[in-house]
Formats: C-alpha cells, structure tokens, sequence
C-alpha cells in the first residue's frame, strides 16, 4: 500500500501562528468605576438585578473546617438531632463537646471550651 503525503498547509518551518488571535482571545480592559455605575444602572432600567449582596454580613466564626469518618446513617442521626433542636450542625457539634466535656468533668477543657465560644 502506498504511503500517502497529506497536502502541505503553504506554512513553512519559520512561520509563527498566533494561537490567541486566532483563537480571539484579547485582554479586556477593565472599566472604571464610572462605566460600572452606568452599566449598573442600564442593566437596572432593563430589569436585571445585582448578584452582590446588599449589605455585609457578619464573619462566621466557624472558619476551621473538621471533618471525620462516622458510621453508615449516624450523619443524619445527627442532622436530625439538630433539626430538632433548630440549630446548626456547627452549633450541635459544639453542644455535644461541651456535654462530653461536663459529663467527664474535665473542668479545664470546659475553661478552654468557655474561652472559644466567648471570642
């Protein structure tokens, strides 16, 4: 079976393609405060609305992630027993800390426990 020769593209080893043009990307611009307000308030005559959260809200204080292995089912066991208490899980979690803490009476950890929750 011949071996058949693709036809030549006309480029030759020299020729530089630019990959971003022909690809169209071009660094934007970004628009000065000025432009923002009016295309905010173009967008507003046109119905659209802000993503941007109207007011600030306050810093969480669950910032430190923890995350561990449980039994099958014993997640939404927990789920449950914070839904019913209408508490987070985070809060649930802090709740049963602290009733091992003073079940063991383990009176330094609960000095310890006292002065994170008040920060």
């Amino acid at each position: 079976m011949p071996s058949q020769q693709r036809p030549s593209l006309g480029l030759d080893d020299d020729t530089l393609i630019d990959i971003e043009e022909l690809a169209g990307a071009r660094q934007r611009e970004t628009p000065t405060l000025e432009k923002q307000e009016a295309i905010m308030k173009v967008g507003k005559t046109q119905g659209f609305v802000s993503r941007q959260p109207m007011k600030r809200r306050r810093i969480s204080p669950y910032q430190a992630q923890f995350g561990g292995k449980c039994r099958a089912g014993m997640k939404a066991l927990f789920q449950e027993v914070a839904d019913r208490l209408r508490i987070h899980d985070t809060q649930a979690l802090e709740l049963a800390i602290q009733a091992l803490i003073e079940k063991n009476g383990y009176d330094d950890l609960s000095v310890e426990y006292q002065k994170l929750i008040d920060r």
